[in-house]
């Protein structure tokens, strides 16, 4: 059996599981994943296996090396097959599959399988046969979920504002990008929040340190991307907190599917800012349901931008009629106005002009007061400057000055990549 999965922690994951189940059924099992030496996947791989679980990355490295042969698979299984189309996998997943027999069992499993998702691989099976444990879009019912609007510029001091007084115990903080998952861990440190971050640019053993350490208490947040919203199993996770809203509506399944497993209940939490409202919106669409404004126990500064979510809109709405305001946006620091008093926009620069005059005739009235650049009062252009020669045409009746001739020698510059001549 060959599974193939998108991430390392999955890999790891499923390898546990196998280990546990060979040892009633003596199988041999092995996991070949980025991010670590070749040495001993190479002599795992020497002595055989009955389970491979690895990462299309590494695996197609190992088969180019000539040290992986997959044509005794018989079951080839891809583990979040989305989520590796999503992720550009799709040419390794080519070369994988060119490698094992045509004859062979083939599934393909995901908590959110699209068709349209796996339209790039939906050769790799013929006539299947569909499983489904729920509706697409499904959330867990012992999972809570609030959205609280808030704005850009408020957003960062906001995060470590709601740990706190919500507790910061096996939290889970989920943000869009490598960057700011760090940027995230240096503020909560600084809030004297434990926190680790887990991204693609963490190495193996860090990403493995920091779920150990999440797993026995030592860590309090894990700050990480997408790499952990799926398949991750870790227990008694007691809420996740989107940071950011995810553009793909079934990460955000994903993503608040840590919290409220087996049984266990727990709640999400989402900062939606202007940016983040069509966002929202698609995932309610999705799901079928209305995500309910948060209701914080403490006072909290959510900016003056922040988005206004209307509390009676409904999931089946288009995101352009959804009922959701947005605060007028920043001009020089100066002039916002919240959108929900309705107080208004913050008042245009006036040019010079009678009171009551339109903007359009006052426009018009600049235009014929010379108040454009070179302009007379009686409509004709100033001449320009006799040494100028700026905007000058040459005509067929007027000659053209000779260019002057180049003297001296030539310079040239060479790039430092470049190791070629001139």
């Amino acid at each position: 059996m060959l599974v193939v999965t998108p991430t390392r922690e999955l890999a790891q994951q499923i390898e546990d599981v196998a280990t546990t189940i060979a040892e009633t059924t003596h199988h041999r099992c092995v996991t070949v994943v980025g991010g670590v030496s070749y040495g001993p996947q190479k002599t795992g791989l020497s002595r055989g296996c009955d389970i491979l679980v690895a990462t299309p990355g590494r695996l197609v490295d190992l088969i180019e090396q000539g040290v992986c042969h997959l044509g005794s698979v018989e079951v080839l299984v891809f583990d979040e097959a989305d989520r590796m189309l999503d992720m550009g996998f799709l040419p390794s997943i080519r070369k994988i599959v060119a490698q094992v027999p045509h004859d062979r069992q083939t599934l393909l499993l995901s908590a959110t399988l699209d068709d349209s998702a796996i339209a790039g691989i939906a050769d790799l099976v013929h006539d299947p046969a569909r499983v489904e444990i729920a509706r697409k879009g499904t959330v867990a019912e012992t999972i809570d979920q609030y959205a609280l609007p808030v704005s850009l510029e408020a957003k960062n001091a906001l995060l470590s504002e709601v740990l706190l007084s919500e507790g910061t115990q096996r939290v889970i903080v989920f943000t869009r990008t490598k960057h700011r998952a760090d940027a995230c861990c240096r503020r909560l440190r600084r809030e004297g929040v434990s926190c680790a971050p887990i991204h693609g640019n963490r190495s193996q053993n860090q990403r493995e340190h920091a779920l150990s350490d999440f797993r026995e208490g030592k860590v309090d947040v894990l700050v990480a991307t997408d790499v952990l919203a799926r398949g991750i199993d870790i227990s008694d996770v007691s809420y996740v907190v989107n940071f950011d809203v995810p553009a793909d509506p079934e990460d955000y399944i994903h993503r608040i599917g840590r919290t409220g497993r087996a049984g266990e209940t727990g709640w999400a939490l989402s900062f939606v800012t202007v940016e983040d409202v069509s966002d929202l919106f698609a995932i309610e669409r999705l799901m079928g349901k209305v995500v309910p404004a948060y209701q914080p126990k403490i006072e909290l500064d959510l900016g003056e931008d922040a988005p206004v979510l209307d509390p009676d809109r409904t999931a089946e709405k288009t995101k352009g009629s959804a009922g959701a305001k947005r605060g007028s946006r920043k001009r020089g620091g100066k002039g916002k106005q919240k959108a929900a008093t309705g107080e208004g926009k913050a008042a245009a620069p006036q040019t010079q002009g009678r009171p009551g005059q339109s903007r359009q005739s006052q426009r018009s009235s600049s235009r014929g007061t010379g108040a454009k650049s070179g302009a007379r009062s009686d409509g004709s252009r100033k001449p320009r400057h006799p040494e100028s020669r700026r905007g000058e045409r040459w005509t067929a009746d007027q000659d053209a000055p000779a260019p002057k001739p180049f003297s001296g020698q030539r310079q040239y510059k060479r790039h430092p990549g470049d190791k070629g001549g001139r």
